[in-house]
């Protein structure tokens, strides 16, 4: 044999290392200490290609946790701190295990994604001192247990979750206790009165439990400790207890859109570290305790949406600290103390919406500081003080809405800082001051509705930062200044009702974003300029009512947004230009009270977006309707009358959206279609057709229509008696029938939930009202009306995606049932029809149809594909800037649209990243107008005073354009900030 080799000398070496490695190994792994092992118990759902690198970091094979990033141990190596925070666990629950930690002090497992029930078990842990689980998706009750962690306890954090059942009363027993949040839950029932004992609170929240009633504990103001009581959104009635003035370290008093009522407590005057007082959108009456004077360390005193009374007290300007003073929207009089304009620090003061008198101080020109200054809506009269000029930070002034009269100040010429200025509904005289467009800064510049005279100044152009340039119902007069069409970020030009005359400029076509042009009702005269078809950008245009002459430019068809063009009262001539088949965002065409001549071209038939009008009456119309008018599916209202067209209106009867029609003064002949809508038209549809008759097959004529009023023989009235009766009698019969089918069919679809108070609901009798064309029937709707199409609850609704027989997609929002007592103003259901029934924008959902019976009520909406902006945002932190820009324009324009451009405007108050629909293209569209009021509606004051949407949030229809502006920011830089959770 030969020599061995080295290798197989070592062989027997390497063998028994192998062997003692296979033994002593599955020793080191489990060696991990019983605290190491505990922690891992939040990986065994995880998914391990899916964790962060905090949880990567924990190694099992270690003899202990401590070197494990969010792991803190004591020098005998327990652990005593896991932090973990927005940290991507995806755990169902929590572990119990957890419980084993006897040494725990620190626990914060915030943001990290666990649903479930909080374990009682967490009450044995004896040492902790902070607990944080907020920003969750917990369930469940908070375990009482937790009171058993006594002394130790110092920190409890367990907001914006999903917590229901009431707030444990043993939570009293943790005496050393200085921080207590529970706000953004479901809880309910009342606050516990043996919360007074926690005497070193410092920081108590319970805000946006919608389900927490009952009145505030009188035993609070024995906190003397407390800095913060927040407890805003919620369900609490009652008054604000006087004890509060004992709260002599309370900084911020957060109490808003509750169900609060009386007066505000003179004891406030007391809580002389108050800093911030919220008490606005409440029930609260009676006035404003002049005590308040006495805070002098007050920075903001919101008392807006209630039904305050009396005047504003001179003693607010002691308030020596105070920079926001909104006290808008209540009942309150007199006039506006000039000793407001002691106040050297303030920024903001809302007065708007009350019903003050007199003048206006120019005391207030000493406020130096101020930013925004809202006087809206109220009674004063008199001049605008030119001393306004020495606001030089003024930023917003609104006076609309008042009697002021006298010339508008050129001293406005000072505000450098100018960005918005609305004197509109008032009684102002003279010229425009040219120096306001000397503003670098100006955007919006709204006199509508004054007595303006003279011309528009050319050096309009000087103002290249105007948005909005609204002038309308006034007496301007003179050419319209060619130099606007340097306005090159001009939105919105309204010149309507006012004296212009001469030629409408062409160089107008030069502002490239321009999105709507009125000037009706002025006296205009010349041919409309071509070069308008080059504003790309237009949405609406309204010429009429002048004198325009020649015909209608070919080039209106590049106006690919266009969804109003109101041409009427003008002399335009010649035919309509066949280009109109481009327009397929319009809504309401107006060409009447023309000349126009030819026949009707049947390009409008293939228009189908049009919805809302069709006016082509009084013109030179001949020969006969377009077939091609079968595709106006939509159209609500069709007016032909006063033209010279002929042959049949067969044509019409396709049209099932129809509510109004008007075929007078024309030659149409043969049968009147009978479709459910023409039944229901009197003779005055038809007047001087004389060649049209009635017919019971719709082909044949069976009478003269111009007969139909005659005097009928008595066989004819004995035989219409007889078939009335008949169809009475069959019509009840077959409701009676259908109605026990379908409460049947429902009752057969829902199974055995048929007997509970829902199925009962969806019993009685339906009645469906269609906004167009739809193919498909309310039992259709119902029957995918069941838990797992549900798509999102609101404040106002539950959502379902709902696919219909054909294939299509809806989504249909069922309302929460309103309370017995609670009154039509606060009538979401009403509110979207109001709405979103009336108006038309592309960055608005659209509204298809309602359907409602005795308890239940439907909204039906085109659905939107690709979820809401608040899903984006928490799903792709990776979103690129050019997709995050075209959310943030287009939820912009669709709130400026109802801010400033719907007459009267409209209020969303609710507009947060949930509310935001997103299609696949990443267009953006404002969504449930449920808590939406119109400005002028007799319930705005009431609505406005109850609810504003989302728990901690002011809508930006209410805030200053900064707060509009970092809506709009925090899109851009992916922050769902405005729909974050408050602090309160």
């Amino acid at each position: 044999m030969g020599k061995p080799t080295p290798f197989a000398s070592l062989f027997p070496l390497f063998l028994f290392f192998f062997l003692l490695w296979t033994a002593v190994a599955p020793l080191l792994v489990t060696s991990l200490s019983p605290d190491g092992i505990a922690l891992l118990s939040l990986l065994s759902s995880s998914d391990p290609n899916s964790r962060s690198p905090i949880l990567c970091s924990w190694n099992p094979s270690n003899f202990t946790p401590c070197s494990w990033q969010g792991i803190t141990c004591s020098p005998q190596n327990r652990v005593i701190s896991l932090s973990i925070p927005n940290t991507f666990l995806n755990l169902s629950f929590l572990p119990s295990q957890l419980s084993s930690l006897s040494s725990l002090q620190l626990l914060n497992l915030s943001s990290t994604n666990i649903s479930g029930p909080i374990p009682p078990s967490f009450g044995s842990l004896s040492s902790l001192r902070l607990l944080d689980l907020s920003s969750n998706s917990l369930s469940g009750p908070i375990p009482p247990e937790l009171g058993l962690l006594g002394v130790s306890l110092q920190f409890l954090f367990l907001n914006s979750n999903r917590l229901s059942g009431q707030i444990p009363q043993q939570l009293a027993h943790l005496s050393s206790l200085q921080v207590l949040c529970l706000q953004d839950n479901v809880l309910n029932g009342s606050i516990p009165s043996q919360l007074g004992s926690l005497l070193s609170l410092q920081q108590f929240r319970v805000g946006g439990n919608p389900f927490l009633t009952g009145q505030i504990p009188p035993q609070l103001g024995l906190l003397t400790n407390l800095t913060t009581f927040g407890a805003a959104a919620t369900g609490l009635s009652g008054v604000i207890p006087p004890t509060f003035g004992n709260l002599i370290n309370l900084q911020t008093l957060a109490l808003y859109d509750t169900d609060v009522f009386g007066s505000v407590p003179l004891e406030l005057g007391l809580c002389s570290e108050l800093r911030n007082l919220y008490l606005h959108m409440n029930k609260l009456t009676g006035t404003i305790p002049p005590q308040l004077g006495k805070l002098q360390k007050l920075t903001s005193l919101l008392m807006w949406g209630n039904a305050l009374t009396g005047s504003i007290p001179s003693e607010i300007s002691n308030c020596s600290s105070l920079v926001v003073f909104d006290v808008s929207a209540n009942d309150l009089t007199g006039e506006i103390p000039i000793e407001l304009g002691n106040l050297t620090v303030l920024e903001q003061l809302h007065l708007s919406d009350n019903s003050l008198t007199g003048l206006i101080p120019w005391q207030l020109s000493n406020s130096t500081s101020l930013t925004t200054l809202q006087l809206d809506k109220n009674q004063l009269s008199g001049p605008i003080p030119w001393q306004i000029g020495y606001l030089k930070l003024l930023q917003t002034f609104f006076l609309w809405g008042n009697s002021v009269s006298g010339r508008i100040p050129s001293s406005f010429g000072n505000c450098s800082e100018l960005y918005a200025l609305d004197l509109s509904g008032n009684k102002l005289t003279g010229k425009i001051p040219e120096e306001l467009f000397g503003l670098k800064k100006l955007s919006k510049l709204l006199l509508l509705g004054n007595s303006l005279s003279g011309g528009l100044p050319k050096s309009v152009a000087n103002c290249q930062s105007l948005v909005r340039l609204r002038l309308g119902e006034n007496q301007l007069s003179g050419q319209i200044p060619k130099e606007l069409g340097e306005l090159q970020n001009l939105v919105f030009l309204d010149l309507y009702m006012n004296h212009f005359s001469g030629g409408l400029p062409y160089e107008i076509a030069n502002i490239t974003v321009l999105e709507l042009l009125d000037v009706h009702n002025n006296y205009i005269t010349g041919e409309i300029p071509s070069q308008l078809g080059e504003l790309l950008n237009l949405e609406q245009l309204d010429l009429s009512s002048n004198s325009f002459t020649g015909e209608i430019p070919l080039a209106f068809g590049n106006f690919s947004y266009l969804n109003k063009l109101i041409l009427n009262n003008n002399l335009l001539t010649g035919s309509v230009p066949t280009s109109i088949r481009n327009l397929q965002k319009l809504t309401l065409l107006d060409l009447s009270f023309n000349s126009l001549s030819g026949g009707i071209p049947p390009e409008i038939g293939y228009v189908s977006s049009l919805t809302i009008s069709l006016d082509l009456s009084s013109n030179g119309f001949t020969g006969e309707i377009p077939e091609t008018f079968t595709g106006l599916t939509q159209l609500q209202s069709l007016d032909l009358s006063h033209n010279m067209l002929n042959g049949s209106i067969s044509v019409l009867g396709f049209l099932t959206s129809l509510t109004s029609l008007n075929l007078s003064y024309n030659n149409f002949s043969g049968p009147i279609p009978v479709t459910p809508f023409f039944r229901t038209l009197t003779p005055n549809s038809f007047l001087k057709n004389p060649n049209l008759c009635e017919s019971f097959d719709g082909s044949t004529c069976s009478s003269q229509l111009g007969r139909r009023n005659g005097v009928k023989s008595a066989k004819t009235v004995t035989l219409v008696a007889v078939i009335l009766a008949s169809v009475t009698i069959a019509i009840v019969a077959s409701w009676i029938l259908v109605t026990r089918t379908h409460k049947y069919a429902i009752e057969k679809s829902l199974g055995p939930s048929a007997s509970s108070s829902g199925a009962e609901d969806f019993s009685y009798p339906w009645t469906f009202i269609p906004f167009q064309k739809l193919n498909f029937s309310i039992d259709n709707i119902l029957r995918c009306l069941n838990d797992e199409n549900v798509i999102g609850k609101g404040c106002s609704g539950v959502v379902y995606k709902v696919e219909m027989p054909g294939g299509e997609l809806i989504a249909v929002k069922k309302l929460w049932k309103t309370k017995k007592d609670e009154e039509p103003a606060v009538d979401s259901f009403a509110a979207e029809i109001q709405i979103l029934g009336h108006i038309r924008h592309r960055s608005i959902v659209k509204l298809l149809g309602y359907c409602f019976n005795k308890s239940v009520k439907l909204l039906l909406y085109n659905y939107i594909s690709n979820g809401n902006l608040q899903q984006l945002l928490l799903g792709n932190r990776n979103l690129d800037w050019e997709t995050r820009y075209k959310i943030a324009v287009g939820s912009a324009q669709g709130l400026a649209y109802l801010h400033h451009d719907c007459v009267p405007a409209i209020l969303h108050r609710d507009v947060k990243c949930n509310n935001i629909l997103l299609d696949s293209k990443f267009e953006a569209y404002l969504a449930d107008f449920g808590l939406a009021k119109l400005m002028n509606s007799p319930n705005y004051h009431h609505a406005i005073s109850r609810v504003a949407g989302s728990y901690g949030y002011i809508a930006p229809g209410k805030c200053s354009r900064k707060l509009l502006t970092v809506f709009i920011v925090c899109i851009l830089v992916q922050l769902p900030f405005l729909d974050s959770k408050a602090m309160f």
